[in-house]
């Protein structure tokens, strides 16, 4: 579990905050105004029951079981000759789960397949998706920092020399499935159905009214002291306790040197 609160919107003041600019950066900032909330009210027991970041979770089980099935057959498939002498894999990849295809055929061919079950079989939506989201999907299989490059190529697993099995070849499926399957959800989600927009979810927060509270009620759990009208506090994880800066040696161990 993680904070259930993602920023939705944030209005800044109109006017620039320095006064004197020396760089880009202090010409372009300006102080935070309202800060609006979108609170996740975790209906299905983790923090992002409204499909902030689109997963398979957020779509239809039975679309998903049918992708799987999909990617199953298509997995590992082999063909042996009738003298039975030689036997051809056909499939993404071989027995031994190393790739038979490279990176980026298996990936797109994968979002054909599972497009193709979305659009409940329908050959002209589904090649209007991918026409308009290839770049996106060539990407995400192949690139340095989020790509499906790593699971395909079973970087970790040979790296830890992870023994390939029938159980571990399902779970590879059903985890590249849901993938894949999400990644499309999260592309055919209008804007207006993000959960930004989820006004009953909004928690509000206006920065000078924060500040005043904070001024006027708020209290150091350490030394007992208030609070600077624009003092920023520290505070722990659970946020019911909230310190002065210059108090927070207080609540670690002396250095060796102190001592």
């Amino acid at each position: 579990m993680h904070d259930p609160m993602t920023v939705a919107f944030e209005i800044k003041y109109p006017w620039k905050h320095y006064k004197n600019p020396t760089n880009d950066f202090e010409k372009k900032y300006r102080d935070m105004f309202i800060t609006i909330w979108h609170v996740d009210p975790e209906t299905d027991g983790s923090d992002d029951s409204c499909g902030w970041f689109m997963r398979s979770r957020h779509g239809d089980k039975n679309i998903l079981e049918k992708i799987v099935k999909e990617f199953e057959f298509n997995w590992d498939r082999s063909w042996t000759t009738e003298d039975k002498l030689k036997t051809y894999c056909s499939g993404y990849f071989k027995s031994d789960g190393t790739m038979n295809m490279s990176v980026h055929g298996i990936v797109l061919d994968l979002f054909i397949r599972a497009a193709y079950i979305v659009f409940n079989y329908n050959s002209k939506k589904t090649d209007k998706y991918l026409n308009k989201n290839l770049a996106q999907i060539l990407h995400f299989a192949e690139n340095p920092i989020d790509s499906l490059h790593t699971s395909l190529t079973r970087k970790f697993e040979n790296a830890c020399n992870e023994a390939y099995d029938d159980n571990k070849k399902k779970e590879w499926i059903r985890n590249t499935a849901s993938v894949v399957y999400g990644v499309i959800l999260r592309h055919l989600r209008p804007w207006y159905k993000h959960p930004r927009w989820h006004i009953h979810h909004w928690k509000i927060q206006i920065e000078p009214l924060q500040r005043i509270r904070r001024f006027l009620f708020d209290r150091c759990c350490l030394c007992g002291k208030r609070f600077k009208y624009n003092e920023t506090p520290l505070g722990n994880w659970d946020g019911d306790k909230i310190w002065h800066q210059s108090c927070d040696y207080k609540l670690r161990p002396p250095s060796p040197n102190q001592i």
